[in-house]
């Protein structure tokens, strides 16, 4: 992710706009109009308990819900958060629109599913922390299961916080820092997710990021992150190994912690988690997402 390019382009200068993406209006109305139009209409006050009206819906017809590509439901646009534009997306995550919000449903239902498995708290009572949040793509995707106040973020580029705050993320945000001695809030956590972190970090902070998600989840907390298998670089899939293939070395990276990089590419496989996260955190499941095999899901129960 070109994470100076798009900062900048965040304080004025966009590189391009991606097509427009088709409405959704007829699918919408069609297959769910019914009871759209009344949770539309429970929403007139723009109150945001309402998010809680949409936990019935299926996952993938909140997500498309979320993209704000139709016109029949004024007043559940009017609450659900603003998205920012095509190039933001686009530079962030590579993709935008219905490509990128499939991604995300793909992630958020088989979370829904671990934590219902795993959870020693139900979600609308859970304090749930988006770890390296960007412009709250999946934050949003919370929204409807978490009560308001008690959904959180952080990132550690403040200028993608920025983008969060002016589209309205139903969440407590904060600047993370690079190389984190703790989180940055005083709450504790039943639940930290972390989407495409731990895909990016070299071994020093994802050590350092790795124990202040442990400090800051409750015992017994879940942990959920993403990680790139071993043969996204091409190595045997029993090497126990971190691999850390930093990007070029820039100070005005926003990563760039005084004395080297510490984002790129990483692979941090199954033995290693076994090994060098077991004094922390108990391994639960690794889930593999057919939507995009270069991010295996991880579950994790915070230990001590």
């Amino acid at each position: 992710m070109p994470i100076r390019r798009v900062a900048r382009a965040l304080r004025g200068r966009p590189d391009g706009r991606q097509p427009a993406a088709p409405r959704l209006d007829s699918w919408l109305l069609h297959y769910h109009g019914d009871r759209l139009r009344a949770i539309d209409e429970a929403c007139a006050d723009g109150a945001p308990e309402h998010f809680g009206l949409f936990r019935e819906l299926d996952p993938d017809v909140w997500a498309l819900l979320l993209t704000l590509e139709y016109d029949a439901f004024p007043n559940i646009r009017a609450l659900l958060p603003d998205l920012p534009a095509d190039w933001i997306q686009a530079g962030w995550n590579g993709t935008s629109g219905l490509a990128l919000a499939a991604q995300g449903a793909a992630f958020y239902r088989r979370l829904l599913d671990r934590c219902a498995e795993y959870g020693a708290t139900p979600l609308a009572d859970a304090r749930v922390l988006d770890f390296g949040c960007g412009w709250g793509r999946l934050t949003r995707l919370l929204a409807r299961d978490v009560a308001p106040g008690n959904l959180y973020g952080c990132d550690p580029v403040e200028d993608i916080l920025a983008a969060c705050r002016a589209t309205r993320v139903p969440a407590t945000l904060a600047r993370s820092e690079f190389l984190p001695e703790r989180l940055p809030f005083d709450e504790r956590f039943d639940l930290a997710f972390a989407f495409s972190v731990f895909t990016h970090l070299s071994e020093r902070a994802h050590d350092r990021c790795l124990s202040a998600l442990h400090a800051g989840l409750e015992p017994g907390g879940l942990l959920v992150v993403t990680v790139r298998p071993p043969a996204y670089m091409h190595r045997p899939p029993d090497e126990a190994g971190y691999v850390f293939e930093p990007h070029p070395a820039n100070p005005e990276h926003p990563q760039w912690a005084g004395d080297e990089l510490h984002y790129g590419e990483t692979v941090v496989p199954l033995p290693y988690v076994r090994e060098r996260w077991s004094d922390r955190f108990e391994l639960l499941a690794a889930d593999l997402l057919i939507g995009d095999l270069h991010q295996v899901m991880l579950t994790l129960r915070r230990s001590g």
